[in-house]
């Protein structure tokens, strides 16, 4: 069983779908790290079928509430514990 992360994200069509990006995610998994954050390197899909082995990524917009349909996601590396700019 894959783990559950959430991000927040403005628009859904903003994701590039299939491809590496660079996104902050909540790790949802139950255990003592819940909710700890991090700045990874993932691709992200629609569909699951299309990412062997993959997580479940749920998309929260700004306000907090829920996308319906949760995505796909690969982490493919850490960048840290923060997004620096």
């Amino acid at each position: 069983m894959g783990k559950d992360f959430d991000t927040f994200i403005e628009n859904v069509q903003d994701l590039p779908d299939g491809q590496e990006w660079q996104l902050v995610i909540r790790d949802l998994t139950s255990g003592p790290r819940k909710y700890e954050s991090r700045y990874v390197r993932a691709i992200v899909s629609r569909s699951p079928e299309s990412l062997p082995d993959s997580d479940t990524l749920w998309l929260r917009f700004p306000m907090g509430n829920l996308h319906p349909q949760p995505m796909a996601i690969k982490v493919m590396e850490e960048l840290g514990e923060f997004m620096w700019e």
